[in-house]
């Protein structure tokens, strides 16, 4: 079999996956504190029949494209956006878990959550409880939550490299290793951050993946058409 089936192979498996990316990317241009996912692949060299051709490797890198998203004035105190780099600790039911994504709401027994209900977390990895009858809350530019002018907790504030992300689903990840040391990042309050994806680059992205893919694909049927034709040709009788 031509080598240059698995080289048209690898490739489309390739821009698969980038595909699937880049439409994640777009359907989640709207979303607040979403931070755009970046796949890059490794080279390899072919073995099968010629050991100078190149194909691209199943081993593929995810990471997360951590520049700022814009910053949107909502002028409600329970949403928080970060300047700079950080993210917020969230606690869910597989364990903690990080965000960008700060427009925070109160449940039943007050305590801060997400709009998903998960509870964002304070120093100490602890819940943040509102009394019953709070009336002012306010967020400083350094995480403390206040309520009514006493302090309720402050926000638990932590640091990776893109590397430690990995996304769990929106805007939510899970981290591996221990947070980085590192200023704090600024946090805004009455503020949220959109999501950081350029949905005009986004689209132009999709369009030209999916074009390349579709070419990889009428390769490999090519490949197979020939391969097939030549097994019918010489192996038929003599």
């Amino acid at each position: 079999m031509s080598s240059g089936i698995y080289i048209a192979t690898a490739g489309a498996v390739a821009q698969s996956i980038a595909l699937d990316a880049t439409a994640n990317n777009i359907a989640n241009a709207s979303t607040s504190g979403y931070q755009g996912e970046r796949v890059s692949f490794k080279e390899a060299l072919g073995t099968a029949k010629s050991a100078d051709s190149a194909l691209v490797s199943a081993q593929t890198a995810h990471t997360v494209d951590g520049s700022q998203g814009a910053l949107m004035q909502t002028d409600n105190p329970l949403d928080v956006a970060l300047e700079g780099d950080g993210v917020f600790t969230v606690k869910t039911p597989q364990g903690m878990r990080y965000t960008r994504a700060g427009n925070f709401q109160l449940d039943a027994n007050k305590q801060l959550v997400t709009q998903d209900g998960y509870p964002v977390m304070g120093q100490g990895n602890q819940p943040i409880t509102f009394p019953p009858d709070a009336q002012n809350v306010t967020i400083s530019g350094e995480g403390d939550v206040t309520a009514d002018g006493t302090s309720v907790g402050k926000l638990a504030l932590v640091r990776f490299s893109a590397s430690q992300l990995k996304r769990e689903g929106g805007s939510m990840f899970s981290a591996s290793g221990t947070p980085q040391a590192g200023e704090a990042p600024k946090v805004r309050s009455g503020v949220l951050e959109s999501s950081n994806v350029n949905i005009v680059r986004g689209v132009v992205d999709l369009v030209k993946t999916t074009r390349t893919y579709e070419s990889l694909m009428k390769m490999i049927q090519g490949y197979h058409d020939v391969e097939s034709r030549a097994a019918r040709e010489l192996g038929g009788p003599k």
